[in-house]
């Protein structure tokens, strides 16, 4: 009897001993991840928020859109009345209308590309040969362009005051004249043929416009390709840059529905 009072009186200090033991066990098991399906979990990450979610195209957003023209100005520093006959220093007139011409066939859905260097200074009588070398870079760097034109205002002398003056939706307009040089020009035959093809078209269209196509013996850069000739919108003292800007309107109209 006395032995067994000793046992119960150590028992329960033993008792607890193991059960701290055990509770220690399974929470450093825990802790330390060796418990089955125990293994450490990973905190889940905050949901990820876009700041500038893309927007759908709109119908209004610009379309690059591939040139099918490319337009140049030999003289580029060419003015119209009141303005004296060429800009110092900087481009003149003559490129305004070229960017008219360009603005027109891009509302019509067909590109361009337009080179604005002054190429006839600060020497004039390298202005053909500057501009051949630019179109022709131009050229390679786009090979979707069909169509050639290097933009011109006429000088002309003793005329009479409307002598390239027409009238077109209610206004005066510039006349335009289509010039094809046959110097040194391989494409001559078909640089002819695709100014006639522009005249004609402007005449149906819009009667009286056109000045017709003429040849000069002269380099023109016809040879740049089949469809490059020189267009001379309007003149120096017969017109204002706002008749020339009008014609030049015309003349996109006219070629962007042939390049239909």
């Amino acid at each position: 009897m006395a032995r067994m009072g000793k046992n119960e009186k150590n028992g329960p200090g033993l008792l607890f001993i193991v059960v701290t033991l055990i509770v220690v066990a399974v929470v450093g098991a825990r802790f330390f991840g060796f418990m089955p399906g125990g293994g450490e979990e990973e905190e889940p990450l905050p949901p990820v928020v876009r700041t500038e979610d893309p927007q759908p195209p709109q119908g209004d957003e610009e379309v690059d859109i591939v040139p099918k023209v490319l337009v140049f100005h030999s003289h580029a520093s060419e003015n119209y009345k009141p303005k004296d006959s060429h800009e110092r220093g900087a481009y003149g007139d003559i490129v305004r209308v070229g960017e008219a011409f360009v603005a027109e066939l891009a509302s019509l859905g067909v590109g361009a590309v337009h080179d604005k260097s002054l190429h006839d200074q600060p020497r004039y009588s390298e202005a053909f040969i500057n501009s051949e070398k630019k179109a022709n870079e131009l050229l390679a760097a786009n090979p979707t362009i069909e169509i050639v034109l290097d933009i011109h205002r006429d000088g002309l002398e003793d005329k009479p005051d409307d002598y390239t003056k027409a009238r077109a939706n209610g206004s005066d307009v510039a006349k335009i004249l289509f010039v094809v040089g046959d110097k040194d020009n391989d494409h001559l035959e078909a640089n002819i043929e695709f100014a006639q093809t522009i005249s004609d078209a402007m005449e149906k269209e819009y009667p009286g416009v056109s000045r017709g196509v003429r040849v000069f013996k002269s380099d023109y850069s016809g040879e740049l390709h089949p469809n490059s000739i020189m267009v001379l919108i309007g003149d120096w003292r017969g017109n204002t840059i706002d008749e020339a800007m009008a014609s030049a309107r015309i003349l996109a109209r006219v070629i962007a529905t042939l390049l239909e």
